[in-house]
């Protein structure tokens, strides 16, 4: 059984690119390869027109994994200055950069004396954006980057991406948090079951998923006014229960089609709204991909 089969997907620069999908889908082992963590057994997988593998690469890229591990015994001073050296920069930079990157995940605690150890779940995933952000990267890898994080740890992973995104970085992250993936990302993979079953545009996403809520008084034939509805304005009937009906529009010049439809049919309507459908609803609504066949691990 492939882990992923046949992952083909380009992500443009300065663009921020969500992988999602549910867990054991295949997107850490995307990752792994990505970053020459994992040999793929097939395909080609090229970053700035070299391979993954290719030691030129890794000064242009940080990357905070699912699950850090990181040097328990050193203090929080003493890992970033590791990883600053690492990386090859400056030592007379050292101080200003630990700052800078501390400044940006917003963690204010005594780094000479904290360690690693006594850290929790969601200071470490801090200490770990902290860490792969040193060296200012050009393209930033984030593996589940809101794992262990409270609603406050959301929000700074929101902001800290966007700002990143105006700096001019690309940014690759998957998550199983679809409604926090859709509010940072241009562009998204659903991947499920090794396969990428679509890449689509998030605003894009937004449009189609409006939704829009109808309801009326009784008095006519209200199956025959919805069908006719519907086929008139080419918006999906998604589901009706008594007095109301929901359809799928991708526009307020669509919703105004339906209501006049509706008018002109008969139905006195009263009430109309629209709902915006979730990007996890879109996800598991979306038809399984087919098992079985053919394919490699691939990616661009």
């Amino acid at each position: 059984m492939k882990a992923v089969d046949n992952a083909c997907f380009e992500v443009q620069e300065g663009e921020v690119f969500g992988l999602i999908g549910p867990n054991g889908a295949g997107k850490t082992t995307i990752f792994g390869c990505l970053l020459a963590l994992t040999q793929p057994s097939a395909g080609t997988i090229k970053i700035d027109g070299m391979s993954p593998f290719d030691l030129d690469v890794k000064s242009q890229l940080g990357f905070l994994p699912e699950r850090p591990c990181f040097n328990r015994w050193m203090t929080i001073k003493q890992f970033l200055a590791y990883h600053h050296w690492i990386a090859g920069r400056p030592a007379s930079e050292r101080e200003s950069e630990i700052k800078r990157v501390l400044a940006l995940v917003e963690l204010d605690i005594d780094i000479n004396r904290r360690k690693v150890k006594e850290m929790s779940r969601g200071m470490l995933q801090r200490v770990g954006i902290a860490q792969a952000l040193i060296g200012h990267p050009r393209i930033f890898f984030l593996d589940e980057p809101t794992s262990g994080m409270d609603p406050l740890g959301f929000i700074l992973i929101r902001k800290l991406l966007l700002k990143c995104k105006e700096d001019g970085m690309t940014i690759v992250l998957n998550s199983h948090h679809l409604n926090e993936v859709e509010k940072v990302c241009d562009r998204i993979a659903f991947i499920r079951k090794g396969k990428i079953e679509e890449v689509a545009n998030v605003a894009a996403l937004s449009e189609v998923r409006q939704v829009l809520n109808v309801s009326w008084l009784a008095g006519v034939n209200e199956s025959t006014a919805l069908e006719a509805a519907a086929e008139s304005t080419g918006c999906k009937l998604l589901e009706t229960t008594g007095e109301t009906a929901k359809f799928a529009v991708s526009g307020n010049e669509k919703a105004a089609d339906i209501i006049a439809s509706l008018t002109a049919s008969g139905l006195r309507v009263y009430a109309s709204h629209f709902e915006r459908r979730e990007l996890v609803e879109l996800f598991l609504n979306a038809p399984e991909p087919e098992s079985g066949g053919g394919g490699s691990k691939h990616a661009n």
